[in-house]
């Protein structure tokens, strides 16, 4: 005969697989929830079941470019393909990241195209494509032929009033001088691969950028001059020391300045007078932080 405290511990591992039944089955419903239903887009439908690509599957998904999302701190993403009666074809993919910093971070990478009021910004190559950050997520919505670009608007805008709101630009962003920069050329990143197809910088992590590191790079027109500012924090002003005398000692052509403020190093890359281009670090040590 089972006692009466053993008869307790059982029911409360029912209770216990139970609630974890449920919330399972809610974080389920909550990723189906954020792709458009059958008929919600008219004319299109959901094709075959929600693709969930984890770490350890990625590669599947974007092979070769893995890297890149791991960077900004990748934890999964959902596919969607839908088609029409036409049968053409477009998908919606959901990155959920693990802060909204890298949300953004991740945006900025593939930024590119006409800007469209979607999130909390979004870029649109009209008839192909839609990318849009918003909370911790990034989302593109892309046609494998061109396609009205109504249509891909639409998803992107149902997705959106399906994700959780919120999510600001890294207090980094705000460290950026406003003249003379180029429109939406500013990256957020951690490590070097995330800005290696702007600026080279040898490829060898001389700057010794990880998770823990926080930069943006911008570029500026300035007169008949196209330069890089490069900001980067380190959790410490000994990292950011030691990361110049790197950086220096590296010899590259095209570094006009460079020079540390407490745990902020900044470098200018291009041809640029080195007066102007320690004129635009100051101005960056200067502007925003706290």
């Amino acid at each position: 005969m089972m006692s009466r405290a053993g008869a307790s511990i059982r029911h409360l591992g029912v209770i216990l697989l139970v609630v974890l039944q449920v919330v399972g089955c809610g974080h389920t419903d909550r990723s189906q929830n954020l792709f458009p239903d059958r008929g919600a887009i008219p004319g299109w439908v959901p094709v075959g079941a929600i693709q969930v690509f984890e770490q350890d599957t990625l590669y599947d998904l974007v092979n070769g470019q893995a890297d890149s999302f791991f960077a900004y701190g990748f934890e999964k993403a959902h596919v969607q393909t839908y088609e029409d009666a036409g049968g053409g074809q477009l998908r919606v993919e959901i990155w959920h990241m693990d802060t909204p910093s890298n949300a953004y971070g991740l945006y900025t990478v593939f930024r590119s195209g006409e800007p469209v009021s979607i999130g909390n910004a979004g870029v649109a190559e009209p008839g192909r494509r839609v990318d849009f950050w918003q909370d911790r997520t990034f989302v593109r919505v892309f046609s494998f032929v061109p396609e009205d670009a109504a249509t891909l608007e639409s998803f992107a805008a149902e997705v959106s009033g399906a994700l959780p709101s919120g999510g600001r630009t890294p207090p980094l962003i705000e460290r950026l001088p406003q003249e003379g920069i180029a429109e939406n050329s500013e990256i957020f990143f951690h490590q070097e691969t995330s800005i290696q197809d702007r600026l080279w910088l040898g490829g060898q992590n001389v700057l010794s950028l990880d998770a823990d590191t926080d930069g943006v790079l911008a570029q500026y027109l300035l007169g008949d001059s196209a330069v890089w500012l490069l900001l980067i924090e380190y959790p410490e002003a000994a990292a950011a020391a030691t990361a110049l005398e790197a950086l220096t000692a590296q010899g590259f052509d095209s570094l006009s300045a460079a020079e540390v403020d407490g745990e902020m190093l900044g470098a200018v890359f291009g041809t640029l007078p080195s007066a102007d281009a320690r004129q635009l670090l100051i101005a960056a040590f200067h502007r925003g932080g706290n």
